[in-house]
């Protein structure tokens, strides 16, 4: 569930009376009324909500179902018109209009304004201007029903700014280094599996001149514990730049990678990318592109030098109960210097993930896929892939700068080629500082 619909939940729910249906059904009332009382004794009040007014619409005479619904409706944030019409307007995107409204409400005062206030720093997050949003939030939080969405927003408003720091710490365990992403490409031939244990670390500097454009710079350093050959350390240069009407949103990318391998020149890589997001209540209809020109410098990865197109397409489901489902149909074009290496993918790829607002975030994810690749192997055989993948990562926040880290991810590909056979787990754990001002 997103920041707003958490915040709005009930506003939908609480509007018009129930309409009395047709005809009369006391029984199927009461077991409705039955459902609302589970659902609230669970906290899922807008559950609760829908189950009433069934209830009271299957029978307008149940006092049970009426007192229920009034309680959960006149203990929902703020019901003044005001506020709920200037909500209104925040959820169409008109978002200058949603600001002026809310300001007016808050130079009025009353039972409104900490409402007000909340949604003016919901607002200030959107520009990414710190300093407001956490002055606006802080007076939110003085509300007993903004408390806990104020609480979690303050940590995000802590973490973003004009310019914002972040350090990630994380000891890994991996189970087949050799097949990290681009050292060497996934898919090379790469010798038996060794695991080994790394130290990665990761700073990461952003600064937002205006709100839609951003600049940022990822610099980040692993060191193996056995397999020094591994060491790495990479250089990532980000400017990204995002359009944003009511409902619909596009963001352009484009990245630039140097990367060395042993203390040695590795790879140099040029992305360029678009996204696009369009929401409308309860789900998001996503899509993305992007081009990315790889050229390795040792003799060895000449092969893979060329150019990967990526797309993918789906929707992001609002779930209830904090929970998103985030789906989507991928497509890839890999071309290389060598075409046995060339290939055209397909797959799927789903994510679930918990509310951003509560202090514990949780995403899971699992992809498969099949690769057709351009050219047969030297003994005349085609390769054919088939590759699985899973993942858990957890986010636990400490504090307003201190993040508490942990994921598992596992990979497996099946191919028509024995050689490219192989089987990766990475766990790790650590610490994320994240810093944000102005």
């Amino acid at each position: 569930m997103n920041l707003l619909a958490a915040a709005v939940a009930l506003t939908d729910l609480c509007g018009a009376a129930p309409e009395p249906a047709g005809t009369p059904d006391p029984v199927d009332s009461a077991a409705y009324a039955v459902v609302g009382d589970e659902a609230l004794a669970a906290d899922d009040t807008r559950t609760a909500a829908i189950a009433y007014r069934n209830a009271v619409a299957l029978d307008p005479t149940n006092a049970h179902a009426q007192a229920a619904l009034a309680a959960l409706c006149d203990a929902r944030p703020d019901d003044d018109a005001a506020l709920l019409d200037a909500i209104a307007r925040y959820r169409a995107g008109e978002r200058a209009a949603a600001g002026a409204a809310f300001s007016a409400i808050v130079a009025a005062g009353g039972d409104s304004a900490a409402g007000a206030h909340f949604f003016l720093g919901l607002l200030a997050l959107d520009r990414h201007d710190a300093g407001t949003a956490r002055r606006e939030l802080r007076l939110a939080h003085d509300d007993p029903a903004y408390r806990e969405l104020a609480r979690s927003l303050l940590r995000l408003a802590h973490r973003d700014g004009t310019l914002a720091v972040a350090l990630v710490v994380e000891p890994e365990l991996d189970t087949n280094p050799q097949l990290l992403p681009d050292t060497p490409p996934v898919g090379a031939l790469t010798g038996a599996p060794q695991v080994d244990e790394d130290l990665l670390m990761a700073a990461t500097i952003t600064a937002r001149p205006w709100p839609w454009l951003a600049v940022r710079n990822v610099l980040a350093w692993r060191s193996q514990r056995r397999l020094s050959a591994l060491d790495f350390i990479g250089e990532n240069a980000q400017v990204m730049a995002e359009l944003a009407s009511s409902r619909d949103r596009v963001t352009l990318r484009y990245d630039l990678d140097y990367d060395l391998l042993d203390g040695a020149r590795y790879l140099v890589a040029n992305r360029a990318g678009v996204a696009y997001r369009h929401d409308e209540t309860g789900v998001a209809i996503v899509a993305r592109y992007a081009a990315r020109r790889r050229d390795f410098a040792r003799a060895t990865e000449l092969a893979f030098t060329g150019w990967v197109h990526a797309l993918d397409a789906g929707a992001v489901v609002q779930l209830g109960r904090g929970l998103e489902l985030d789906a989507r149909l991928t497509g890839g074009r890999e071309l290389t210097a060598d075409p046995s290496y060339a290939n055209v993918s397909g797959g799927v790829v789903l994510a679930l993930r918990t509310r951003p607002t509560s202090p514990i975030r949780l995403a899971v994810t699992a992809s498969t896929g099949y690769a057709r690749y351009d050219s047969s192997e030297p003994d005349g055989q085609l390769r054919r892939d088939v590759p699985l993948t899973a993942g858990a990562d957890l986010e636990i926040d400490l504090g307003d700068h201190v993040i508490a880290v942990a994921s598992a991810n596992a990979a497996r590909n099946t191919s028509s080629i024995e050689d490219f056979r192989y089987a990766k787990l990475v766990v790790r754990c650590g610490l994320v500082l994240a810093f944000g001002g102005l």
